[in-house]
């Protein structure tokens, strides 16, 4: 009976950290599912404003409206690439947590072995490549959150820069 209970101490941890996983997984879709839905709203946009600058007059493809659209698809070009690497981090960071989650099923599967097979360095080994993988994970979502906002950045240079041109052509 004590042997029963130490396997079951000893499963405990690696079903905690597919807990833990489990959370941060959902956070990351979650996550995922925003910037992916925020770099659709993007293109969608910059679509409607090649729509508007293709339907300018030829005569008013010089004017300040056609300048401003075409700085406008500019920005969002800009916007797109960056939202767009930030989905390539959140992508990598979920994938590390499920192969986390991975890594500590075959660890409680090791570890429930380990009473009749000595396969415990195995289960340690498998235990150790998870918290690796999981420190990955943490790390690409560290990364994307260093990214977070950047779009607002360049949409406030990008009215910077229009203010300033349009101060220009003022005088």
């Amino acid at each position: 009976m004590p042997q029963v209970f130490s396997t079951i101490q000893l499963l405990v941890a690696p079903v905690v950290m597919i807990s833990a996983c489990g959370l941060l997984c959902l956070a990351l879709y979650n996550r995922l599912a925003a910037i992916v839905s925020r770099a659709r709203g993007f293109i969608k946009e910059q679509f409607d404003v090649f729509s508007r600058l293709s339907h300018l007059p030829l005569e008013q493809q010089t004017s300040v409206e056609a300048r401003l659209l075409r700085k406008r698809v500019g920005a969002l070009d800009r916007q797109v690439n960056d939202i767009i690497r930030r989905a390539h981090l959140m992508r990598g960071a979920v994938t590390c947590m499920l192969l986390t989650i991975a890594c500590m099923l075959i660890c409680s599967l090791l570890l429930g072995l380990s009473t009749w097979v000595n396969v415990g360095p195995a289960a340690l080994g498998v235990f150790t490549l998870g918290l690796l993988v999981m420190l990955a994970g943490v790390g690409f979502a560290l990364a994307e959150l260093m990214r977070a906002i950047d779009p607002v950045m360049v949409e406030m240079a990008s009215l910077r820069e229009t203010d300033h041109e349009d101060a220009m052509h003022d005088h």
